[in-house]
């Protein structure tokens, strides 16, 4: 059977009753229809833990009483980031939600030569607000307790720069197949790629002045976000755990 998990901002200490933030609260009450003494679980986006947790309704308000705290083991044993170009915003959601189901640690965005509609700086801390919900809605129902970190830059210089992988790949059609710069057996990665128009021919000489090893997922033209979802996994499955 499947634990109802929610995530939580407050802290989380056994033995506390905490509010539910109103997100929450209508999700357990409104669309579970959960009734009062119900058992669910809460993290906080930081810890690999589960915490057990009883329902409590009054009237309208809804809390929480912390029962117990449990150890995940959902979390990778690699490393990975993804350092996507800005695409259109359900291709972006997607790719969030995907990645981080597979297990991805960071998610570095930025605006491309190609971006249709660059992100503007007074649309940043919404946008990335949007972007960590999918996130979180996402690390709720896979078993994740450790949120991915989201960030975005204003180009792909800046990108390049902030790339923790030690072992850096960009998608490119023309570089030899992606398990050839698996080899290794890195234990942190960062993957590069364009958004639905890719990258341009400048950007990627770029990339060629810095360490990133340009791979291939093969013959076929897949979409943005089916190919960042698809190098992950294959990365996940060398490297890491799926």
């Amino acid at each position: 059977m499947r634990n109802t998990r929610v995530f939580s901002e407050a802290g989380l200490v056994i033995g506390e009753i905490i509010a539910l933030e109103k997100a929450r609260a209508h999700y357990l009450k409104n669309v579970l229809r959960l009734k009062p003494g119900a058992v669910f679980f809460l993290f906080n986006g930081r810890d690999a833990i589960d915490y057990e947790a009883r329902l409590i309704i009054e009237g309208k308000q809804l809390t929480a009483e912390i029962l117990a705290a449990r150890p995940l083991v959902t979390e990778s044993a690699l490393t990975s980031e993804i350092i996507q170009g800005l695409g259109r915003a359900d291709h972006m959601d997607w790719t969030i939600q995907k990645t981080t189901e597979l297990g991805v640690n960071r998610i570095s965005i930025f605006n491309a030569a190609r971006t249709q509609s660059p992100l503007k700086s007074a649309q940043l801390e919404k946008k990335l607000a949007h972007w960590q919900g999918v996130a979180i809605s996402a690390c709720e129902q896979c078993g994740r307790a450790i949120v991915p970190q989201i960030e975005f830059h204003a180009g792909l210089e800046p990108a390049l720069a902030a790339a923790a992988g030690y072992c850096k790949l960009i998608l490119d059609f023309e570089g030899e197949p992606l398990a050839s710069g698996l080899q290794l057996s890195p234990s942190s990665v960062s993957i590069l790629l364009g958004p639905e128009g890719g990258l341009t021919d400048a950007e990627i000489g770029l990339t060629r002045k810095t360490e990133f090893q340009p791979v291939s997922l093969g013959p076929r033209v897949l979409r943005m976000e089916t190919a960042a979802t698809a190098a992950l996994a294959i990365v996940q499955s060398s490297l890491g755990n799926i």
